[in-house]
């Protein structure tokens, strides 16, 4: 009775225990490689966003100060314009004071001022009473005619130097007009003598404006006090009066610098102010932001595909970190369902403990971490440079020729390469040529002053550019450059020699390539007249560097 009574309350145990197993197992291997992925991808994911928004700050800041400084050089040469044309008008009423009322001297003085340089688009000498003495040249027929505009009344009003806002003349022009006070022998004020700069037509000021460096949507406005547009792209808005506008308003202030806005398209842009000195005049530069922020999706693209490697080598270290974490569980797990059995102890005993195996898994994951963390901070130092060498790359060498290019300044180019250099390369090796490799970069970096960059092109090819370097100069230091290789010592090797092509834009085109190309050509020049010389453009022949 006792043995019909235990069993059927053993068996009832059994499937209790079974009832409370859950539904849907869970995987613990799937559980962790899920979850520690996720933790790599989150590790990944703020690192693109950290490095997108670092590099995209840093475009906004270099866009907003390189508009500044575009507002300001904008700025300074109106007002140059400015202060010129007020000398001139300056000279000029002084030598009509000296004869106020002859009309010789008032014909000869304005044909004289109006035809001196492009700053006017024409002359008129107006006495106290708005009356028109002389006017050149007299197109409109206006010479004896007394004058009723209000700009032309304050300009007789002020007494002094005035510069007029914008206003419509007679003739329907949008005119601003710059004037002088005449005194005469008898130090009387008797009129103004004054040019008119029509801002719809070609003339010194327009082209001042428009032939500033503008790219990739970079442009530029320019408002009178009165907010009336004297300058702006768009041809059909000048005189048109601007509507709110933050970069205005403050260049208006007398303020200078930079900021973000929104224009009245609400396009945002990143812009430079500055004031005219001597007229009160705003000068705003700005680039859409967009544009501006143009370079980041090869950039991003770049450090993508830098991170791959590593995640994948992050993937393979996190499988087997997995693996190592679920071993000794499903040891455990196996042990559980056969607790009764005689040999479990035994099977325990033999369990590794899991935690060494968890502080293993959690170094690998660090370790991956850690490796994708320095391959981001090596990133962009192996992009520029030369490992062997520690020279800027080709990479860095165009960076620089476009930056010239950009800036319009004259440079000069070394092209030099190592004599012989297979020679060297089958009598000692490998490991000697990379030696003398690294002995030509270093005499390169000696012998390169502040500003020069000195570029591995490649093999045994070195470049060296010399900005602000006229060829006479950048031969002399080739010369130098080949000396100090040739006497130079290098271990096994002994003595190498180089040959020096040196090229420059100065007397060329101003395109890199068309540079890159003479040197090179004078570089093969140097080869066949004996190796170990140095041959620039200016010294060859017609038909070789020329």
């Amino acid at each position: 009775m006792i043995d019909r009574t235990d069993t059927p309350q053993e068996s009832v145990s059994e499937e209790t225990l079974a009832a409370r197993q859950p539904a849907v197992a869970l995987n613990l291997r799937g559980l962790i490689l899920s979850l520690v992925l996720l933790s790599v991808l989150a590790t990944l994911g703020n690192s693109l966003v950290t490095a997108y928004r670092v590099q995209r700050d840093a475009l906004i800041d270099h866009a907003l100060q390189s508009n500044s400084a575009y507002a300001a050089k904008v700025a300074s040469s109106l007002s140059e314009f400015i202060h010129s044309a007020q000398n001139h008008l300056r000279y000029s009423a002084s030598e009509l004071g000296k004869a106020w009322g002859d009309a010789n001297v008032m014909s000869a003085e304005a044909v004289r001022l109006q035809k001196q340089d492009a700053d006017f688009n024409s002359i008129a000498v107006i006495d106290r009473n708005a009356k028109v003495l002389k006017a050149y040249p007299d197109t409109l027929q206006i010479n004896g005619s007394t004058l009723s505009s209000d700009a032309i009344r304050k300009a007789i009003e002020a007494q002094r130097p005035f510069i007029s806002p914008a206003y419509p003349s007679s003739a329907g022009n949008l005119v601003v007009f710059i004037s002088q006070p005449v005194y005469d022998a008898a130090e009387r004020y008797v009129g103004i003598i004054g040019g008119s700069v029509y801002l719809r037509e070609d003339n010194a000021l327009h082209t001042l404006i428009s032939r500033h460096f503008q790219h990739e949507g970079t442009f530029v406005f320019v408002t009178d006090q009165d907010r009336q547009l004297l300058f702006h792209p768009d041809a059909a808005r000048i005189g048109d009066t601007l509507g709110w506008s933050k970069t205005a308003d403050a260049a208006l202030r007398g303020e200078s610098g930079s900021m973000t806005v929104r224009n009245y398209k609400g396009v945002a842009m990143l812009a430079g102010y500055a004031q005219v000195p001597g007229a009160g005049w705003a000068v705003v530069a700005q680039q859409p932001r967009e544009v501006s922020l143009a370079p980041m999706n090869t950039l991003m693209r770049d450090v993508f595909e830098g991170m791959v490697p590593a995640a994948l080598i992050g993937f393979v270290l996190i499988w087997f970190g997995t693996s190592l974490v679920c071993r000794p569980l499903n040891q455990l797990s196996r042990i559980a369902r056969q607790l009764s059995a005689p040999q479990a102890t035994e099977q325990l005993r033999h369990v590794k403990a899991w935690y060494q195996e968890a502080f293993s898994i959690r170094q690998a994951m660090l370790a991956g971490v850690q490796l994708l963390q320095a391959k981001l901070g090596r990133v962009n130092q192996q992009v520029l440079t030369d490992p062997m060498t520690g020279l800027a790359n080709r990479r860095a060498m165009d960076e620089e020729l476009r930056g010239l290019e950009r800036a319009g300044r004259t440079y000069s180019v070394l092209s030099l390469d190592i004599d012989h250099f297979k020679r060297v390369n089958d009598t000692f090796g490998h490991d000697k040529g990379d030696l003398a490799i690294k002995q030509v970069a270093h005499t390169l970096q000696t012998h390169s002053r502040t500003g020069d960059l000195a570029c591995r092109a490649g093999g045994e090819e070195f470049l060296l550019i010399l900005p602000e370097t006229d060829v006479a100069s950048a031969s002399v230091i080739a010369e130098r450059i080949r000396q100090a290789i040739a006497t130079s010592d290098i271990e096994t090797v002994g003595h190498i020699t180089a040959s020096i092509g040196v090229a420059t834009c100065e007397h060329l085109p101003t395109t890199a390539e068309i540079v890159l190309k003479k040197a090179d050509e004078c570089l093969y020049r140097a080869k066949q007249g004996g190796r170990n010389r140095v041959e620039s453009h200016l010294s060859l022949p017609s038909g070789t560097c020329e």
